[in-house]
């Protein structure tokens, strides 16, 4: 569980007892929200306020490793933010975050080493298939990259500054939300954009789930849609 505060706990999943804290120092100013831990392999991977993704072991909460994705430079609090707030991939072994004012990376779960980096702005994290990674650019511009090799495939800038959430990838589909409540399809081979929907008027904040091609979104008022693409 991560806490506003920076730390990340460990429950006893029995009876919710507190079996240890990881503590970081929180930078002074950061962004609204925090990476989700993920769990597998005897260990729990996030993204930290301060640019870090960190691995942890499960059972204690040591440290197995820790990579930067945004080193946050400049002369101001707001220069320096470096916030992995995004969803974080974990993938057959491999590891993919972005970060704010930082890079997108491909790591190795195992140890955290970087097979490669790319630089780019994101708050809103990844989506990754067996095949392509797809990012939601700070500004609102969409990329997709090679997964093996980290070249670039494509970029879609036509939801400039549309506060965009993260993505996901669903069949051969990259869908996101946005600001005014729009659910947007984009091509995974080449970015186009090849439907749009209205949940809402309300902002589309968190990132679309998709169970059996089926995509559920949710506004930040409740209202919730699920959406299938037609054969």
């Amino acid at each position: 569980m991560r806490t506003n505060d920076g730390r990340l706990h460990g429950l006893d999943g029995n009876d919710g007892s507190r079996r240890w804290v990881f503590d970081q120092s929180v930078p002074v100013l950061s962004l609204r929200g925090n990476s989700s831990p993920i769990v597998a392999n005897g260990n729990v991977y996030t993204g930290f306020d301060n640019g870090k993704v960190i691995a942890l072991k499960l059972a204690d909460g040591s440290q197995v490793w820790t990579q930067t994705i945004s080193a946050g430079e400049g002369r101001t609090e707001v220069d320096r933010l470096a916030d992995v707030d995004g969803s974080i991939v974990l993938d057959n072994g491999e590891l993919f975050a972005a970060g704010y004012r930082g890079q997108v990376v491909a790591m190795s779960a195992e140890n955290g080493r970087q097979s490669w980096q790319r630089d780019l702005s994101s708050y809103a994290g990844v989506a990754a298939n067996s095949t392509t990674v797809v990012v939601v650019a700070s500004d609102g511009n969409v990329w997709a990259f090679d997964r093996s090799s980290g070249a670039n495939l494509w970029k879609q800038d036509k939801l400039q500054f549309r506060w965009l959430s993260p993505p996901a990838i669903v069949g051969n589909s990259v869908v996101v939300g946005d600001l005014d409540g729009y659910v947007h399809w984009m091509s995974l081979d080449d970015g186009r954009l090849v439907a749009r929907e209205r949940l809402s008027k309300k902002q589309i904040e968190s990132a679309p789930v998709v169970a059996d091609n089926t995509v559920f979104v949710m506004d930040v008022k409740g209202n919730l849609a699920a959406y299938r693409v037609a054969p």
